[in-house]
């Protein structure tokens, strides 16, 4: 699941971090980096709470999956420690990350020394110090701690740090995983503006329930001013609907998100997508000087579609039209990409669209649009997630081959995981509430943790090795054996 998985990774991969961030307590002379309980896989195979979640582990498909995941974690984790022989020892660092992955387990990592608890007394001791001995001990502890008692193997960067195993959080009932987790300790230089995070991810009903709050060092978002939505553009039978406010600041950090603006970051942007034909999905964004916007936006792209003596990095041609209303991408064989201007109710929006829509005379359910209406909401999302990771899968393999790149191999193993998984999935509602400019409280609930695209992207991960965040793995090297 997305959540236990990712801050898992962060988890793990603070083992390499020697320095903190801001956004921790500044009062604590050894500030906690992670802290966590995590239930494990086998566990979660055998979930009766969430019984997709336990079907999904169990397809046929997903044999293998988890040993490159385990491999894709070593490597990220490697990446990370300073002086690492990286690949050299990866074989060694391996059977700890599966141990962690696949049991019950328990940890903390702070400034001076980290300590793990795995539900597994019977894991090889000389493989398991081999691992050990990889990772960094602050203090100058010899040699790491290890011991053995009541079905748990624990061990620490040192005896002192081994003694807080007693402290370590409690299990509880429903519970996946909880626990604290300073991103941008962890993960370091170039990620302040990740928040720090109190996670919980628990099963109830059939359903996994997440729920975070994030506190961030800068306000992520800006002022969150009334909605403004192109409903009369929004005609169902849709399977994801999404809306962000207060974008403006998150647009304007982002490269690729500021080249399609064409100006300064929008203030929300809104997002739909169509069931049956691929590439229905469409990205409304509202603002003043569509003309001026379109203008700038062509300008901004051109480069990457180069000329007819130097092609670009995208195929097509690209064209705005006289009275700069479009810019449009032409002779592509899947779709058309546009960037046009529509006009409701005297606003004005861009509308991004990769194919014209089904026509209906049914609008937008007005349930639906009546969710968005909170004071202090600023993100929402419903999906019919089965549907909506074969469309995003679509836009993610076209930009492969739009970039004259080969798409995703189609029996690459997390890929076809996800194929037989999309059937399985229905509803998803995600719900971003602020408390204050920096603190926000995320809500979920779902089948199995992920959203569409979340799903898209780590079956991306797990099988290409392309960055996420920190760290890079190489791609569709073989993955190392579950047991050495």
């Amino acid at each position: 699941m997305r959540s236990a998985i990712v801050v898992m990774v962060a988890a793990l991969l603070g083992v390499g971090c020697g320095s903190r961030s801001e956004t921790g307590s500044a009062a604590s002379k050894d500030p906690v980096l992670a802290r966590w309980r995590f239930v494990g896989g086998q566990t979660l195979r055998g979930q009766s709470n969430a019984p997709v979640v336990r079907d999904v582990m169990s397809l046929p498909e997903a044999t293998g999956i988890g040993s490159r995941l385990g491999t894709n974690l070593t490597r990220l984790i490697l990446d990370r420690i300073p002086g690492s022989r990286g690949r050299a020892v990866e074989g060694q660092l391996y059977p700890l990350v599966q141990a962690v992955l696949d049991h019950e387990s328990a940890g903390e990592i702070t400034a001076s020394g980290w300590v793990v608890a795995i539900r597994a007394g019977d894991l090889p001791a000389a493989a398991m110090g081999q691992a050990l001995a990889l990772l960094p001990r602050p203090g100058g502890a010899a040699a790491p701690a290890m011991l053995v008692t009541n079905g748990w193997w624990m061990a620490a960067s040192s005896p002192t740090a081994l003694a807080k195993s007693a402290a370590l959080p409690a299990a509880t009932p429903g519970s996946v995983l909880n626990g604290d987790f300073d991103l941008p300790a962890l993960f370091g230089a170039g990620h302040e503006a990740l928040p720090s995070v109190n996670l919980s991810v628990g099963t109830s009903n059939a359903t996994v329930r997440t729920s975070a709050t994030l506190k961030f060092a800068k306000a992520p978002l800006g002022e969150l001013e009334g909605w403004k939505v192109p409903d009369d553009f929004i005609r169902d039978p849709i399977i994801r609907f999404s809306a962000l406010r207060g974008a403006g600041p998150l647009i304007d950090s982002v490269e690729w998100l500021r080249t399609l603006a064409g100006g300064a970051g929008p203030g929300q942007v809104v997002s739909w997508a169509q069931s049956g034909v691929t590439f229905r999905n469409w990205f409304a964004v509202p603002v003043e000087d569509t003309a001026g916007r379109i203008e700038k936006i062509h300008s901004n792209l051109q480069p990457y579609f180069g000329t007819t003596n130097d092609p670009g990095r995208y195929t097509g041609r690209l064209v705005v039209n006289s009275n700069r209303s479009a810019v449009t991408v032409f002779d592509l064989k899947a779709c058309f990409p546009m960037v046009g201007a529509v006009k409701q109710n005297g606003q004005s929006f861009l509308l991004t669209s990769f194919i014209p829509g089904e026509k209906s005379d049914r609008r937008i359910p007005a349930e639906l649009l009546g969710q968005i209406n909170r004071t202090n909401l600023a993100f929402y999302e419903w999906e019919i997630t089965g549907e909506s990771a074969r469309n995003w899968n679509v836009l993610a393999q076209f930009n492969q081959l739009s970039q004259r790149r080969a798409p995703n191999p189609i029996g690459a193993k997390a890929f076809r995981w996800m194929l037989a998984t999309t059937p399985k999935l229905g509803n998803a509602v995600t719900q971003l509430e602020r408390r204050t400019p920096t603190e926000y409280l995320f809500t979920r609930k779902s089948d199995i943790g992920f959203n569409g695209l979340e799903l898209v992207l780590l079956t991306r991960w797990i099988d290409d090795g392309f960055p996420i965040l920190a760290g890079k793995v190489p791609a569709l090297s073989p993955p190392l054996p579950v047991k050495p």
